[in-house]
């Protein structure tokens, strides 16, 4: 199936202005031109997502059909964000239902994840079981505030430990025993990307440090792990999950810019 494309307007600026912007559905892989220094959308061009081969397959497509468009256009500069496949499954795991683990139900949301399981509490083995069962690429693992409760987070830590998750845990609580809390995981070989609390004190919520880990970790492991692409060019192409973008826009505008 050949791309649709469709031309807005010519370029008109230096080369070096345009940048295709690249949103790699799980229906739709969608490319749209835009000259950076005019702010003018030049060209849009769509193809159904290569899921079942290569998934730069329908991006070289759509690519290809600008390219026509645009004939003496500069469209090496791409900028993409992805949700093939599902996107960015996440599970949290928190002290109470109402507080932290909401708290981080909140900021996995912020951070474009598609929030697929909530833990709270003292895990035992049913309740890893439960977590396991519904194969998120990510664990949130949050819990006390910085200086508060610190017992239930470290039983979390070694029962996901135990469990040898193959998918990487963003630490996001007490910051008192986040050394410790690393450290049990690290001894169950599982990947840990330590970052602030996103509850540090009662009725504070800092969700950015967070966002920001589980955002790094979505680009670095799960776009390589979901075998969307055998090439470099994929990973290094998406930048963020296609929620997390929308948000970063919608924050833009809101701020005027």
């Amino acid at each position: 199936m050949s791309a649709t494309v469709r031309r807005l307007a010519r370029p008109a600026g230096a080369r070096g202005d345009l940048v295709v912007c690249a949103d790699f559905g799980s229906t739709w892989t969608k490319l749209a031109v835009v000259d950076v220094r005019a702010g003018r959308l030049l060209a849009t061009a769509h193809h159904p997502t290569t899921l079942d081969g290569e998934v730069l397959d329908g991006f070289t497509a759509a690519r290809d059909a600008l390219t026509e468009a645009l004939p003496d256009a500069d469209l090496s500069t791409v900028l993409a964000c992805s949700s093939a496949a599902g996107g960015l499954r996440l599970a949290v795991v928190g002290y109470e239902r109402a507080v932290t683990a909401e708290a981080g139900y909140r900021v996995g949301l912020s951070a474009g994840a598609r929030v697929v399981h909530v833990a709270a509490g003292e895990l035992v083995e049913s309740a890893v079981t439960e977590l396991l069962a519904q194969r998120p690429d990510v664990v949130l693992l949050v819990g006390g505030t910085d200086g508060g409760n610190a017992e239930v987070l470290l039983h979390n830590a070694r029962q996901l430990a135990g469990a040898r998750l193959l998918v990487p845990v963003v630490v996001a609580g007490n910051a008192g025993v986040r050394a410790e809390v690393c450290a049990a995981l690290d001894r169950g070989h599982v990947r840990v990307v330590p970052t602030g609390n996103v509850l540090p004190r009662i009725g504070v919520l800092d969700p950015q440090p967070a966002r920001e880990a589980i955002r790094d970790v979505f680009v670095s492991h799960v776009i390589g792990g979901k075998a969307l692409s055998r090439s470099p060019a994929f990973a290094a192409m998406v930048r963020a999950a296609t929620p997390d973008a929308v948000l970063a826009g919608v924050e833009l505008l809101a701020d005027g810019a």
